[in-house]
């Protein structure tokens, strides 16, 4: 008796075991796309190390019925799919049949919303997309202040004759506006700051995007940890807002990391931020970093003030390797910052104590110690989508710094930087380009010569190594220039999953003259790599010179150049 209930139970363990599973006939939707539908995950091919998704027996029938849901939410309402089960494996037979495709659509609405539907004709029938649709339709009346629009939106689905037809229809009654802000913050953040921070004002025209933008300028607070913008209470097209404000219980975080770039080689980072500092959402950061050939250590306070500003205040050491000298720096710089949504604005003063020493050419790199007070202003927009892993938008930066000869400073000198990408994508494809300019102009005294432009490296021309590109002195070192335009185009497109792929053409003008000299490139083309992860992707670059192919590098960073 014990034996045959051993064998009762040892059976019973056998058709609950969990077996690897496998999909067989789909070919509109990848077996990635139905194993997420299950909540498991497959590993990519060069995640040799994780094992294939495995399926408890048990479950087989919920997840054939899952998975049947999803092939109708894609349009694919004849989907057949079914089951064989071996000792080995589980396998879905799945025969997707023919879809249902779009083959009308009606759009009902005073407001241009045409770009808003994301399903066109003969598109297969995607209940997201059509789900999509009717959020960002609703967005668009909400963002130009109809707050009680009406909508109505509804998909017929024939599946005799595999089509749907769909209509989407808004009403925007009259146009709201914001009421009355009430905030309910916390002891140690002042409810007027928090609400200085937000995008609008009472009695401003109503306006969801300006909602969005407001709890991204709250979020950029590090002592905050959660933010509610309740705009649910209306009274008619009066629209009160009540803010909620939640701090971080543990307001010290504390960083570390080690790493590797083309451009510094190996390196580690070590910080301490406390994200509260006396409140008000003050930080105060200790950081330092310590790679091949750079060291640095700073420490930093920043301030928010109404209405948007913030005060910053930085002091530092940094020790840099360039080819052919050292150079060693104490800077403190204070700057006060507008950020506004997508442009900020800045203005300060940087004070830098500079020391160039163990030069190997001391007529081009002369080993001296020389004080600049340099005032600095600063423009940035920025309209990516994502600053990482942009696939639209653009960004303008202009920078400019200078100083007078004086007793406090051992130059005359004006500097200027100014840049600027563009992205577009259709699909998956994406297009980019970026475009810099650089001029440098010293009329009296000395500059470090580490003010001057290099190129060369991830960020600049990739044909060549970091800060190798341009003439050399005698000894092979580069001289860099007084000025640089640089120019960069790239053509990103999916290769298999997370894998994408990229080619690319940089270009580079430089002069010891204020005018870049435009007789003579450098040209790079060449091909990228990109792994795609939460943090951002992956990407290596190779780059050549065209004209003599000798002249190449490779490059490695996480993250998107532009």
């Amino acid at each position: 008796m014990r034996r045959l209930l051993l064998i009762i139970l040892f059976s019973s363990l056998l058709l609950s075991a969990s077996l690897p599973l496998y999909f067989k006939g789909n070919e509109k939707i990848t077996s990635r796309d139905l194993y997420d539908t299950l909540g498991l995950r497959l590993p990519y091919a060069a995640a040799i190390w994780e094992d294939h998704p495995v399926l408890d027996q048990a479950a087989i029938s919920q997840s054939a019925s899952a998975l049947t849901s999803y092939y109708r939410s894609r349009g694919y309402f004849d989907a057949k799919i079914t089951t064989q089960d071996t000792n080995t494996s589980i396998l879905f037979l799945i025969q997707e049949n023919e879809p249902v495709t779009v083959a009308d659509i009606k759009i009902n609405s005073v407001l241009d919303v045409d770009s808003a539907v994301m399903l066109k004709l003969e598109d297969h029938f995607d209940q997201e997309a059509f789900s999509e649709s009717k959020q960002k339709i609703k967005k668009r009346y909400g963002d130009l202040g109809y707050c009680n629009a009406e909508f109505n939106s509804k998909a017929w689905v024939d599946t005799q004759v595999h089509k749907a037809y769909i209509l989407f229809e808004a009403t925007p009654n009259e146009q709201c506006t914001f009421g009355t802000i009430n905030v309910a913050s916390t002891p140690n953040i002042d409810e007027k700051l928090t609400a200085s921070m937000l995008r609008f004002n009472e009695g401003d025209p109503y306006s969801l995007s300006l909602i969005q933008q407001s709890y991204e300028a709250l979020y950029a607070q590090e002592a905050i940890a959660r933010v509610t913008i309740n705009d649910n209470d209306r009274n008619g097209s009066v629209v009160p807002i009540i803010v909620g404000i939640e701090e971080t219980e543990k307001p010290v975080r504390f960083t570390a990391g080690l790493g590797y770039s083309s451009d510094q080689g190996a390196g580690a980072l070590a910080g301490i931020k406390h994200r509260n500092f006396f409140g008000d959402l003050k930080t105060l950061s200790l950081d330092t970093l310590y790679s091949q050939i750079k060291h640095e250590a700073s420490g930093t306070l920043s301030i928010p003030l109404h209405n948007r500003a913030s005060i910053h205040g930085e002091v530092g050491y940094v020790d840099q390797q360039f080819d052919g000298y050292r150079s060693k720096s104490v800077f403190e710089k204070l700057t006060l910052k507008y950020q506004d949504i997508p442009s900020s604005a800045l203005i300060g003063l940087l004070f830098n104590e500079e020391a160039t020493y163990e030069s190997a050419n001391t007529r081009d790199f002369p080993n001296n110690h020389l004080f600049i007070l340099s005032p600095l202003g600063e423009v940035n927009i920025d309209t990516r989508d994502k600053p990482l892993d942009p696939k639209k938008g653009y960004w303008i930066n202009a920078k400019a710094q200078g100083s007078l000869l004086n007793a406090y400073s051992d130059a005359t000198y004006f500097k200027t930087l100014l840049s600027g990408a563009y992205l577009d994508s259709f699909g998956d494809h994406v297009i980019g380009t970026r475009v810099k300019w650089g001029t440098l102009r010293t009329y009296d005294g000395r500059i470090p010569p580490s003010y001057r432009f290099y190129a060369g490296g991830m960020n600049s021309n990739r044909a060549y190594t970091y800060r190798d590109l341009g003439p050399k002195d005698i000894y092979g070192n580069p001289l860099g220039f007084n000025s640089l335009l640089e120019g960069s185009v790239e053509y990103r497109f999916p290769i298999y999953t997370a894998f994408r792929g990229v080619l690319f053409s940089d270009l580079t003008f430089g002069s010891n003259d204020y005018i870049p000299d435009y007789t003579l490139p450098y040209l790079a083309t060449g091909i990228g790599l990109r792994y795609v992860t939460p943090i951002g992707p992956i990407a290596l670059d190779v780059g050549v010179d065209p004209g003599d192919p000798a002249q190449y590098a490779i490059h490695f960073r996480v993250g998107e150049l532009f």
